[in-house]
């Protein structure tokens, strides 16, 4: 059963009997989880007290912590029966509100992404190595921002893609292949677990083509130091190109960056979407197995995007997903 927590100053609060409805959503463009939830409240003397109020701590737990973060908005509607909906961000929120200015002269990514989460007090579960050299001024931008474009060289350059997460109030950089889950859901006790995706309703799905890119050049102070095209893609679906411009830094590297980017670009892209029973593990970034009959899905998606909703005790998801 999911469970919430208010942590004041001064004590630890079980709010769940308090609470209606909670969600918490993730994007994979986004550093961060969001959590909203509503609280009765009532203006009787002998209604419980509601003791949640800004910047107090919010935890959210099933079997395991799923959320930890800080409330960031109340909003009450009348002044007397009703309810007050909160909305609550994690740790990232922090990163994703402040800016700074860094300077790093080729240090390896993940110790420049280290330095910048010391510098403001963000607690490190566990970074993997990157060994891309970083080699930028960032001057006065938002601090997730700063992290995201770092994560963002280094992929272009080492054709490898990263997920940041906060989990237990600490972040994490992973590899995205490793971050497969396979949710499962429970009807009953007395019932064996099966996959959530073997309950999907109202699936939808969307391919398309305007987002390809089959041929990739790349420039380095208007000269092209480095061309690759995918000659399948092109007979099929026409050239459609996309020039990408490098530091003379970044010469040396310039046929890997072209290669990685088409393997990124060089592909149908595709939209998915349909509601499935809850599963804790589930959030953007993952990788998720799907095999739904209707829509042709078949194989390992992205978790793009999920809102979890927790109603009357019934947990249940609404993913977006894309291709790997």
């Amino acid at each position: 059963m999911h469970r919430l927590y208010c942590i004041t100053p001064d004590k630890q609060y079980d709010i769940t009997p308090l609470v209606g409805k909670i969600s918490w959503q993730s994007h994979v463009d986004e550093l961060g989880v969001k959590l909203d939830f509503t609280v009765a409240f009532n203006d009787d003397r002998f209604f419980p007290i509601n003791p949640v109020d800004l910047a107090y701590l919010i935890v959210l737990r099933n079997q395991d912590e799923i959320f930890r973060g800080v409330v960031v908005t109340e909003h009450g509607n009348g002044n007397g029966r009703g309810e007050k909906t909160y909305t609550c961000f994690d740790y990232a929120f922090y990163l994703n509100k402040s800016e700074e200015i860094y300077q790093f002269n080729g240090i390896p990514a993940d110790q420049a992404i280290r330095k910048i989460l010391s510098d403001f007090n963000v607690p490190v579960g566990s970074i993997v190595g990157i060994p891309y050299p970083v080699k930028k001024i960032y001057n006065g931008e938002v601090v997730s921002d700063i992290i995201k474009d770092i994560l963002s060289q280094a992929e272009k350059a080492l054709g490898t893609k990263y997920r940041m997460e906060m989990r237990l109030g600490q972040l994490y950089i992973e590899h995205q292949q490793d971050l497969v889950v396979k949710p499962m859901f429970q009807l009953a006790p007395n019932i064996a677990p099966v996959p959530v995706t073997a309950a999907i309703s109202n699936p939808s799905r969307t391919r398309s083509i305007e987002e390809m890119r089959n041929s990739i050049k790349i420039v380095c102070d208007d000269k092209v130091v480095a061309e690759i095209r995918d000659e399948s893609l092109i007979a099929r679906y026409g050239l459609l190109q996309k020039v990408h411009s490098i530091d003379e830094k970044e010469q040396g590297q310039a046929r890997q960056i072209a290669a990685n980017l088409l393997k990124d670009l060089g592909r149908v892209f595709e939209e998915i979407s349909f509601e499935v029973p809850g599963a804790d593990e589930v959030r953007a970034g993952r990788i998720i197995e799907v095999e739904e009959p209707i829509t042709g899905l078949k194989g390992q998606y992205l978790i793009k995007d999920v809102t979890h909703t927790v109603e009357k005790g019934v947990h249940t998801m609404q993913l977006g997903l894309g291709v790997v």
